[in-house]
């Protein structure tokens, strides 16, 4: 059973574009320890505005950063804190599950605004002014957005962002923060489908990675989520350059949606890209074999090396996207080294060079920035590693996620026994998606599932962690649910086979499963 967005916002004001902050105004911001309300709060106090934070479950790290900026960390169950002068953001992880917080109930009692913590981070891109970028799409986003950033920096441009994890040490603001606070206008934005999440955005332009059935919350079916795309995309065509990968199944759909009822002046500014893999044709995936398929304004070949290595050759480009990008233009014929591993990455990148390239970005720094960005945390981050066993740890969670990271996994480490061990991300995903999830996971040698991570879950019954690695075994790869990520991580070095690689997926707890498990490797 699906929910709508004023179900899973539930309180919240509508969402509106961005508007600078007025004088004054305080800013509360519940749940600031999770990632897109950290970024809020850390933008909120760079712009000067007098912010405080409550989380039951903040970290150490987190805190750390809060406190330094500024950011006071108050008890969120009184509502002493609040005055008329106070607007309340909250992460609609909140409002879908506990509505009625004693904090929320305070502050409309008082009459105080609650709005989303994407609200509060659209109304800091509208304070920072300059052009807003956005970075969409099922799997992918977090990369490309801050891969977007190193792509403009590099070409001498320092715009803000807000990236949906953790920045390195070049571009976080602080190091490890999901925020990077530039010295110029403009704004990059990671923006989520979830509920509603990148409605505040109203892009100036966009890069659409691909389109997946995802969040079965809120999503029927893929037709859904397309839909979703392209009604808060279609407005972007009226301001700038929409730049989709149209090799993936869904971002092909958003633009053939797209196209329908545009203007000749809107079509003009939707730019398609297609990184091109002889032999494949799934088109789930982020590339696909060029047989059978519309052609897009730029395309290029997939170069695979040793270990899993990647690059794009012979780049070709239309003569229409060629006018309208003419730094991408400067890149044609050029094989193009892809710092990152894996098809899925090279694909991203080149959407990220299109829209850096339609945005103030060089051909020399966009090269650049492809060749040498080292991604994001927890991104396949290398937690341990001895020569003999490997911890990596990664936010993936969706189906197509494990399968592609695997894939990526298998190459850079031939011939090492790879277990997965994931923490799968809410009970309504595990519970809808399976038995995709578990034919992903059999892909590994052997899988270990750690306790469900619930988030915006209003029902626990419905799956359980026990259940998937059931339907892992029936594929007839070794599977167990010891129980939480910390008795999986004891587990797991208990028993951990010779020259093996532990690749650990998830979206909540999970990272924590990586470090105890490279503490008992390292110990």
């Amino acid at each position: 059973m699906t929910r709508s967005v004023d179900e899973i916002g539930a309180g919240l004001a509508p969402a509106r574009g961005g508007a600078p902050f007025a004088p004054g105004v305080r800013l509360h911001v519940m749940g600031v320890g999770g990632t897109a309300a950290l970024g809020a709060a850390l933008h909120a106090r760079a712009l000067g505005l007098d912010v405080t934070g409550c989380d039951r479950d903040l970290s150490e790290e987190s805190a750390a950063m809060l406190i330094t900026a500024g950011v006071k960390i108050v008890d969120s169950e009184g509502g002493d804190h609040l005055d008329d002068r106070t607007h309340l953001a909250v992460s609609k992880a909140i409002t879908s599950v506990t509505p009625n917080h004693p904090e929320l109930v305070a502050a409309r009692a008082a009459g105080i605004p609650l709005l989303s913590v994407q609200q509060l981070i659209a109304d800091a891109a509208a304070t920072r002014g300059g052009a807003l970028l956005g970075v969409a799409g099922t799997h992918g986003k977090t990369t490309s957005t801050g891969w977007l950033l190193a792509a403009l920096r590099a070409s001498g441009r320092d715009p803000s962002a807000f990236v949906g994890g953790p920045l390195n040490a070049t571009d976080g603001t602080p190091p490890g923060s999901p925020v990077h606070i530039g010295a110029e206008q403009g704004f990059i934005v990671e923006a989520d489908e979830y509920g509603g999440n990148f409605d505040p955005y109203i892009a100036d332009s966009a890069l659409i990675l691909n389109a997946d059935w995802d969040h079965p919350d809120i999503f029927a079916d893929l037709d859904a989520v397309v839909a979703t795309f392209a009604a808060w995309t279609r407005p972007v065509l009226a301001r700038g350059v929409v730049v989709i990968n149209s090799a993936d199944r869904g971002g092909a759909a958003i633009a053939a949606a797209l196209g329908r009822g545009a203007t000749e002046a809107e079509r003009a500014q939707l730019v398609t890209y297609a990184v091109r893999v002889h032999g494949h044709d799934d088109r789930n995936d982020t590339a696909s074999d060029a047989s059978n398929m519309t052609r897009a304004d730029v395309e290029a070949s997939l170069i695979v090396g040793e270990r899993g290595a990647v690059a794009l050759d012979d780049l070709r480009i239309s003569p229409r996207a060629a006018a309208l990008l003419p730094v991408a233009e400067a890149l044609a014929g050029r094989r193009l080294p892809i710092g990152l591993l894996g098809a899925h990455n090279a694909a991203n990148a080149l959407g990220v060079a299109l829209l850096a390239a339609a945005n103030g970005g060089s051909a020399a720094g966009i090269a650049t920035a492809l060749a040498s960005f080292g991604g994001v945390g927890r991104r396949l981050e290398v937690r341990f590693d001895d020569g003999a066993r490997t911890v990596l740890d990664d936010y993936g969670h969706h189906p197509t996620a494990i399968r592609a990271t695997i894939e990526t996994v298998r190459a850079r480490y031939p011939g090492r026994h790879l277990l997965l061990a994931i923490e799968p991300l809410t009970y309504h995903r595990t519970a809808a998606l399976l038995e995709p999830l578990a034919t992903a996971a059999a892909l590994a040698d052997s899988v270990v599932v750690a306790d469900i991570f619930a988030v915006r879950d209003p029902d626990l019954s419905i799956s359980s962690a026990g259940a998937l690695a059931a339907a892992v075994a029936r594929h007839g790869v070794p599977a167990t649910a010891p129980g939480s990520v910390e008795a999986a991580a004891d587990a797991i070095a208990a028993a951990l086979p010779a020259n093996a690689v532990v690749l650990v997926m998830g979206g909540g707890r999970s990272t924590l499963l990586a470090t105890r498990l490279a503490g008992h490797l390292g110990s």
